[in-house]
């Protein structure tokens, strides 16, 4: 798909989205307690790859301050060393909706050429693939073209041209953010990490009933025992890997 149409995709599916969660985003009451709720749910859900319940938050945060939805926020962010990343195609559809223009002279696997205008201010900008070898960016430690490089050269140049055309024609549309490209980094992956909730953040008070018969029935609780009985032991064990208690209360709060 070439760039342009990229471009209307993801300026209609934003638009629709964002329509959606704008709707949402307007009804809520309580700012603070929708930022630690809709937190939780972000860090819990895996689809930014957080190690802290707190960097859930700060997505919450720019989830009402943009009224998308995580979703959106994740197919317009990517969260990397620590800090909110825009990927290209998303800072080339926030550009062109701010009234930007770019003409693609010349996109090859070596070679990127276009021009970015917008009202009086224009310019052609250049990616050329010897520069960003000759510099390193393109290269690994060991000296050989990185992965990313080597299979898609030509949207890496893309990316780059993008990158430093809006930041010069419409720096209001990247202002304090970076694209994925330029941390050249991978975005962040869903990892297998410990849990760092209590047993009380974890199981809502409804299902908590529900949870006791759970551990009742394996024997971790007899049956005079109650959620106040659970011990420090047991729930650091429910709490490192919580899908399978999580599960089984779940289906006991169904019955």
């Amino acid at each position: 798909m070439e760039p342009n149409e990229l471009t209307a995709v993801t300026q209609s599916s934003a638009h629709e989205l964002t329509a959606s969660a704008a709707g949402v985003y307007d009804r809520i009451s309580d700012p603070m307690m929708a930022i630690k709720t809709l937190g939780r749910s972000i860090f819990l859900s895996g689809i930014f790859g957080l190690d802290k319940p707190e960097q859930g938050e700060i997505l919450a945060m720019q989830c009402l301050v943009e009224k998308k939805s995580p979703l959106e926020l994740a197919r317009t962010y990517h969260f990397i060393q620590g800090q909110l990343a825009i990927r290209s195609d998303a800072l080339l559809a926030k550009y062109q909706l701010a009234g930007g223009k770019v003409n693609w002279i010349t996109r090859t696997d070596s070679l990127v050429e276009a021009e970015f205008s917008k009202g009086d201010s224009k310019a052609v900008i250049v990616a050329d693939m010897k520069e960003y070898v000759g510099n390193g960016t393109a290269l690994g430690k060991d000296g050989k073209p990185k992965d990313n490089w080597r299979k898609w050269p030509r949207r890496m140049l893309t990316a780059r041209a993008i990158s430093e055309g809006v930041r010069l024609i419409a720096p209001e549309c990247c202002f304090g953010t970076y694209t994925v490209e330029e941390l050249d980094a991978t975005p962040s992956k869903p990892v297998t990490r410990a849990n760092t909730l209590s047993i009380d953040e974890l199981v809502p008070e409804g299902k908590r009933e529900a949870a006791v018969a759970v551990l009742r029935q394996v024997g971790h609780l007899t049956d005079e025992q109650g959620w106040a009985d659970i011990s420090p032991d047991l729930e650091e064990t429910l709490t490192k890997k919580p899908a399978a208690f999580l599960s089984a209360v779940d289906k006991q709060f169904s019955l």
